[in-house]
């Protein structure tokens, strides 16, 4: 699995880890977030924010909550070994048919693991959005059939007796009797209060708008937690989503995402999740089952957002059958804060950075230069490149790189770690975040040219695939040189424009008209999300702000 590869990497020798985690409570953990914090205010990179403030309060007690976990886990884990080694002396064939198989496992009772569970709110959603459904069907057609005998006897007028009539009216609620209330599968029954206690708030759902220092906190909580000796999983979106669908796929037995979101629960404490957000029914259906096991579990779930849980998946398709019981576990389990600082840090970084750069002459040392744009854009790249080739020792020659399901990317120039690539080889075509991915693992460096300037909703495919690519690079922290044919804050303005005026009718009917892949349009209410895939846009112009910053480029050479 992707992400416990990742997570085995922070774990330590098993004495160390024992010893590290029974102290983590007593190391000061609210101290030294507070330090770093106000460290970084010190340097420059943050601003005194008491939104901030109250953020690093909520991150300390969740690791405070993580480590009385991790503790009372150990406990547990030491409990059952020993109950193990006694059951084992006894019974050596029980023992055997016991052990976790997953392919024998009964999905009912989870034999052979212990601690495991089952969604329960999130389970039962599409159960119980067939029930209202039924319901709603049912009281329309009762109700038509109230109105359609009152019309009867009304027509009937003085010509028929009381006595006739009451057949008329004894008829009505044998009419809506008929009418079944709900459907012949029996859905899934809410847990009573008995059943399910009310679990402690261990996460932070942490929102806002770009360059707000989102990402900054959550990586400043992943070093203390790293620190305090916790399984820690720190994994971007599109990176999660990806090992996530594999694993799924490899998973032979019924509730796949429900093994794989238990199993992810045994190996980690803390999982910080960078740029939260749902785009499509596939992970509509998915996500909350995943996280309401994660929940239940107690894992603690620390991730960033552009958008608020009640603006989640925005006009997608089925939302009130996954998103509802979604949104209210993130408000039962998870402290819901919202950063609203009016500083964007990355743009605040980019003008220090190229104020500087101009008064001490400094455009060789990659800063500014990092984003060309302008008519001669393309012959600075070309320029780069022959740079870039004699820093790495290495000329320019032709890579096949493989991708997964068995495709290539055929790569004319690749020097080293470095590589020179079109924009229309990588966005202008049916690529996704498994290509972006494979991308990034290569190489460390890479050029862009002939990024255009969007024009419009014609666009759309190719903004979406731009805005992965970006994500991608910048949280493998790759360092990126573009061309660019128009200035950066003039790159998405018309794409913003368009659908800024447009009205629904318009939108959908050209959504569908020039979505080439299908995943942005082809019904009205695939809307939302490309009016959610074009905010993403926002996010993608402040990420290139500071890609293309000094501060940027160190980071990258700090991995």
């Amino acid at each position: 699995m992707m992400w416990l590869a990742r997570a085995t990497r922070t774990r330590l020798a098993p004495g160390l880890l024992c010893l590290s985690r029974r102290g983590a409570a007593s190391f000061g953990t609210r101290e030294k977030l507070q330090a770093e914090y106000q460290r970084r205010i010190e340097e420059g990179q943050l601003e005194t924010d008491h939104v901030q403030m109250r953020v690093i309060d909520f991150l300390a007690t969740t690791l405070d909550e993580a480590s009385m976990r991790s503790r009372s886990m150990l406990a547990e884990a030491k409990r059952r070994q020993q109950e193990q080694e006694q059951k084992q002396q006894k019974q050596e064939q029980e023992q055997e048919q016991e052990e976790p198989v997953l392919a024998e496992a009964s999905v009912q009772g989870w034999v052979g693991r212990p601690g495991w569970v089952l969604p329960i709110r999130t389970l039962g959603a599409g159960n119980q959005s067939t029930v209202e459904d039924h319901a709603r069907v049912a009281e329309y057609t009762a109700r038509l059939a109230a109105e359609n005998a009152q019309r009867v006897r009304k027509q009937a007028g003085h010509s028929r007796s009381a006595s006739a009539a009451l057949p008329a009216q004894a008829a009505m609620p044998q009419v809506a009797a008929a009418v079944p209330s709900q459907p012949a599968s029996t859905p899934v029954k809410a847990p009573s209060r008995q059943q399910v206690a009310k679990a402690p708030r261990r996460s932070v759902y942490l929102h806002g708008p770009v360059g707000t220092g989102k990402t900054m906190l959550l990586d400043l909580f992943y070093q203390n937690a790293k620190e305090a000796g916790l399984r820690t999983l720190r994994q971007h979106f599109y990176e999660f989503m990806l090992g996530l669908h594999r694993q799924i796929h490899r998973i032979r037995e019924d509730r796949p995402v429900e093994v794989a979101a238990n199993s992810l629960a045994d190996d980690i404490d803390v999982f910080c999740f960078d740029e939260f957000q749902i785009t499509d029914i596939q992970d509509a259906a998915i996500l909350p089952r995943l996280f309401e096991v994660l929940f239940l579990r107690g894992v603690a779930v620390v991730m960033t957002s552009n958008t608020s849980p009640q603006l989640l998946y925005s006009g997608g398709l089925n939302r009130h059958v996954h998103l509802p019981a979604f949104i209210g576990l993130m408000a039962e389990h998870s402290t819901v804060l919202g950063l609203k600082s009016s500083v964007d840090y990355r743009r605040k970084a980019e003008a220090a950075e190229l104020a500087k750069a101009s008064s001490a002459d400094a455009a060789g040392e990659m800063s500014h230069d990092a984003f060309l744009a302008g008519a001669d854009a393309e012959e600075r790249l070309a320029a780069r490149w022959t740079a870039i080739q004699a820093e790495v020792g290495c000329s320019a020659t032709e890579l096949v790189l493989q991708l997964p399901m068995g495709r290539t990317l055929q790569i004319a120039q690749s020097a080293g770690p470095a590589c020179l690539l079109s924009f229309h080889e990588l966005c202008g075509r049916d690529r996704g975040e498994a290509d972006f991915f494979a991308l990034s693992e290569r190489f460390r460096i890479i050029l862009l040219s002939g990024v255009p300037r969007f024009s419009g909703l014609e666009d759309a495919d190719m903004v979406r695939r731009f805005v992965k690519l970006l994500d991608l690079l910048y949280d493998r922290r790759v360092r990126l040189v573009v061309a660019a044919a128009a200035p950066l804050g003039e790159l998405f303005g018309a794409v913003r424009e368009e659908v800024g005026r447009g009205d629904m009718s318009d939108l959908a009917w050209r959504t569908a008209m020039y979505s080439a892949d299908g995943k942005v349009g082809l019904n009205p209410q695939a809307v939302g999300t490309l009016c959610e895939a074009v905010r993403a846009t926002e996010r993608a112009e402040s990420r290139l702000r500071e890609m293309r910053t000094r501060r940027y480029w160190k980071s990258c050479a700090d991995q």
